[in-house]
Formats: C-alpha cells, structure tokens, sequence
C-alpha cells in the first residue's frame, strides 16, 4: 500500500523541533515502513536537511514553509500556501493522512487517494468542511464524539485510533519502576491552559512538609515553541517564593531518550491541564506512565481513554477549588510510597497499549478497509 504522511507546515521531520503531533507521526511513519508498506512522509524544509532522501525505510519531500507566527489569518494563509506546495510535490498514493487544516481541502485526489484527517484537537465546526475525507481518525472518544455532535454529516467518516508514544518511550516500558527520587515532574508546553499555576500552587502549599521534594518542569515557555512567552514565565516564577530552590523550569528537551532519563528519576508526573478543548488525548501523560511515574491528572475527558482513578493513576477535579484538590491527591502520593509503586507498575502495563507497533497496526486495518472498499 502507498501511504503519503503530510505533516503541518510548521515543524520538521524527523522532529528535531517537533512537538507531539511531528514526534507521533514520524512514528507511524517508520511502523508502516517496517510492515512493508511504501511510505512518503512531506513535510517543511529545514536546516540542512535534503529535499529528497531515503532514510530507514522512510521518503522523505521536503517543501519551503515558514516558522511558526501567532495563531491567526497570518497561520492559516501560510497553511495553504504549504498544502499547494505539497499537492504540487506528493506523489500518488492510495492513503493520504494529514494534520494540516487547509491540505484535506487543497490536495488533489487523484494524488491523495483515500484522505484520513487526524483530528488531533477540539473540532470548532470545521469538520463539516471535510467532506472529501475518507475518514476522520479521532484521538480519543471525547474528541470523536465532539465532531459527531457538531458535523453529523460526518459522523461515518469519524473513527478513534488513539494516539501512539514514540519508539523510544515505547522501549523504555519495563517491568519493575526501579529506584526514583523525590522528585514530581511535568511534561509539556508552558501555557495557561495547562493549568501549570495549580501545580505551583499546590507544590508551594505542601513543600514545608515535604522538604525532600523538588518540582521540575520541562517544556517550552517561548510564543514561537507553543509557550505563553516570557512574562508568563515570570508570573510562574513569581508563585514560587520562598521554594524557588526547588522548583526547576528546565525548558525544552526534544530529544526523547533525554526526557525519558528526568522521567524515569521521577517518582510522580502531574499533568494540571484546564483545557477543556484544548486536549485532544494526552501523549505525554502516557509517555510519563511508559516511564512507570505515579500519574495525577486533571479531570479532562480525553483522558479517560487511559486512566482509571485509583487504579493506574489519581484525578482531581480541576473545575472547582482546583488547588486544594492538586494538592490532597498530591499529598496522598507524596506520603505514600506502596501507592506511587502500586500506581507507577499499572501506569506502565497501560502504556503497552500506545507503542508505535500497537497504533500502526489499527490504522493500517483501517487504512485497507478505505483502500480496498471506501469508508465504512
């Protein structure tokens, strides 16, 4: 089968400076390669990387496009303009998935073949717009049941494949936790929505009482990186009086062997996001369970397609007295050796079920079924 992979315009493959969706579908990309299949991954030029190469398996079209601007009409005009580049370079295949918003309404079909979205965000009615897709792959239930509700003429189209940790995470899973420090991690951009001042808060709360305890916070905090910037920064920092000693913001780590080092000495991993339609799934998350953290999770509904409160991880709810609920879950683990073990072992049994090879295996079934017979 001839799968062509078009990634956004914005960040490069391999994802040297990717985030998670660049990080998921080079996975994909390489799982399908190994299956047998003929792969073309398109995406921006960048550096010194080739135009054209061959590397493990994989094709690889590179396009002009641009670094990220602010999210706005700026974005979606450079959007296009990178789906019209792509269209012109893609060769024929008879699957074509994309994340990109403008490329399932730009690329020409007779070189796309069947196209498959990757809904990877809260739909906001654009779905509708889709109706040359073939399918529209879902990250969880929560984002598959936001599409049906707004664009019922797509419902048939719609399907949940979740979404896969990289090869490295996906290595790292073992059997036993192994010795951790006292330490609580996060994974993720600096933003707002991520709910990263309720973690602070709560950290803050419970550090004279744990002074062994140390924060680490790993992600980017610059606007061009996804981040809310430098002012964001310093209001964070600001929370952090009188512990700043430990509380450590150690920026961004794109090398996934690196973030699976900090992530394996981490004995706890918090992911505080409020962002009720700003999470499609949760990767990082998952990719903390991989690395066997005891996990706390807000109480988003994408995340239900992987944790079970008390049993592979705890939830707060996040809607009401936020802090006070961050912190009693985080004070149950901190206090709690036999739970952080008995949670981090689940933790990682569950991330067997987001390697690469398991998530591949869905979609190239599925990807048959729109080849071989059109949407079911």
């Amino acid at each position: 089968m001839k799968i062509n992979i078009v990634v956004g315009p914005f960040y490069p493959i391999p994802p040297v400076r990717g985030l998670a969706v660049e990080k998921r579908q080079y996975a994909m990309a390489l799982e399908y390669a190994k299956a047998g299949h003929d792969v073309t991954v398109i995406s921006r030029r960048f550096s010194d990387f080739p135009s054209r190469e061959t590397k493990d398996g994989v094709k690889h079209i590179r396009v002009p496009s641009f670094d990220p601007p602010k999210p706005g009409l700026k974005y979606r005009l450079m959007d296009v303009l990178y789906s019209i580049r792509v269209g012109f370079h893609m060769p024929k295949a008879d699957v074509t998935v994309t994340n990109s918003v403008s490329a399932p309404l730009i690329l020409p079909l007779r070189k796309a073949g069947k196209i498959a979205v990757s809904v990877g965000r809260y739909p906001k009615g654009q779905m509708a717009l889709y109706r040359r897709a073939a399918r529209l792959h879902a990250a969880s239930r929560y984002i598959a049941d936001a599409v049906i509700e707004q664009s019922p003429g797509v419902a048939s189209k719609v399907h949940v494949v979740n979404n896969a940790i990289s090869h490295d995470f996906a290595q790292a899973i073992e059997t036993e936790r192994g010795p951790r420090e006292r330490e609580i991690a996060y994974l993720g951009r600096i933003s707002r929505e991520k709910g990263i001042d309720i973690l602070l808060k709560a950290f803050v709360a419970l550090a004279p009482r744990f002074p062994d305890w140390r924060l680490t916070l790993i992600g980017p905090w610059e606007i061009a990186r996804g981040g809310d910037g430098d002012d964001y920064l310093a209001e964070l920092k600001a929370l952090t009086a009188g512990v700043e000693d430990r509380v450590r913001f150690a920026g961004p780590i794109y090398d996934g062997r690196d973030i699976i080092s900090h992530l394996r000495k981490a004995d706890i991993f918090v992911y505080p996001s409020i962002a009720e339609k700003g999470e499609a799934f949760g990767v990082a998350p998952v990719e903390a369970m991989a690395c066997g953290c005891a996990l706390i999770l807000s109480a988003l509904k994408c995340f239900e397609d992987f944790v079970q409160s008390e049993e592979n991880g705890l939830v707060f709810d996040h809607r009401r007295d936020a802090d006070t609920n961050l912190a009693s879950a985080l004070e149950r683990l901190m206090q709690d050796a036999a739970l952080r073990e008995r949670l981090g072992l689940a933790a990682m049994e569950t991330a067997r079920r987001f390697t690469p090879a398991r998530i591949a295996e869905a979609m190239l079934m599925d990807f048959q079924r729109l080849a071989g017979h059109g949407a079911t």
